[in-house]
């Protein structure tokens, strides 16, 4: 079972520690980001919630426009890997 999140924020910080982005839905009006679960996922939203994360500041910025574009598509057909290998500027 995929871990869920409607919270762009940390779907945001996961994206840019290296986390790809497995699918996403819409439930009503909210975008909800699917990611596969791991120990580096658990180990990383914990230090989300405890507030402990450290980040790259330009690559949140980055994730987190690419996750817009994804919310304000009007469909869900979205090529997640190339998008965000090519616009964050990191290697996976």
């Amino acid at each position: 079972m995929n871990y869920e999140t409607n919270d762009i924020y940390l779907a945001g910080f996961l994206q840019a520690s290296g986390l790809n982005l497995d699918s996403n839905y819409k439930d009503g009006t909210k975008t909800v980001f699917c990611y596969k679960p791991t120990d580096k996922l658990q180990h990383l939203v914990e230090s989300y919630y405890n507030m402990s994360a450290k980040i790259n500041p330009l690559h949140y910025g980055s994730a987190l426009k690419i996750l817009k574009n994804i919310v304000y598509q009007k469909n869900n057909n979205y090529n997640y890997e190339n998008q965000f290998n090519h616009q964050s500027g990191k290697v996976r």
